[in-house]
């Protein structure tokens, strides 16, 4: 078993992930971090100085939790001979669908990021932009049959798939579907395959 110790501070982390992820770091307060933790101030001081070194230690975790994701499928993608690349472009696509769906709190954290969130936090080495770029010069071995753009490309993915886990579609009735729908994540993977084949012109 942990020590208490050691759950009171994930106690503090998953509330402070929960806030962060849907109120932004300058959104959100300590003091709300202690009512959602359900602990003392003083025991969140005893484990965090303050609320960046908080939020340094949540953007830390969702770090790691997108370079397993991004580093071994992007690497993958590029070490792939061309009758494979299909395969690999849709392991890739579906290694970062599966990892928002799983940890929604990933590209939330880094939407707000993209709104000046934390703008005054430097996050380096914590910075997404070269495992950004790792994924870019991984599709851009596929790029040049389709005389597609690779960054454009790459962020297309990543902004269709960070809104579809985040916000979900419609369906007839007005309901809204989203990874948690068995059946519309597999229709939402599907079309991400189709429609990076076709940029890619990777199928007919």
């Amino acid at each position: 078993m942990g020590s208490p110790e050691g759950g009171e501070r994930e106690l503090i982390l998953r509330a402070a992930t929960r806030l962060f992820s849907a109120l932004g770091y300058d959104g959100t307060s300590m003091e709300q971090i202690t009512d959602a933790a359900g602990v003392e101030a003083a025991t969140v001081s005893a484990h965090f100085t303050n609320k960046r070194e908080l939020y340094l230690t949540v953007m830390e975790e969702a770090h790691r939790v997108l370079a397993e994701v991004i580093v071994a499928r992007a690497d993958e993608l590029r070490a792939a001979p061309p009758e494979r690349r299909p395969e690999a472009l849709h392991r890739f696509v579906d290694g970062y669908i599966d990892l928002c769906a799983e940890h929604p709190e990933v590209p939330a954290l880094w939407m707000h990021r993209w709104l000046s969130d934390a703008s005054d936090i430097d996050l380096e080495p914590l910075n997404a932009q070269p495992l950004t770029q790792r994924a870019i010069d991984s599709i851009d071995a596929l790029t040049e049959p389709a005389n597609a753009d690779a960054q454009f490309t790459t962020y297309t993915m990543i902004w269709c798939i960070h809104g579809f886990t985040l916000s979900g579609v419609l369906d007839g009735t007005g309901q809204r579907r989203n990874a948690d729908d068995p059946r519309t994540l597999r229709r939402f993977r599907a079309h991400m395959h189709q429609l990076l084949d076709r940029v890619l012109r990777l199928s007919a």
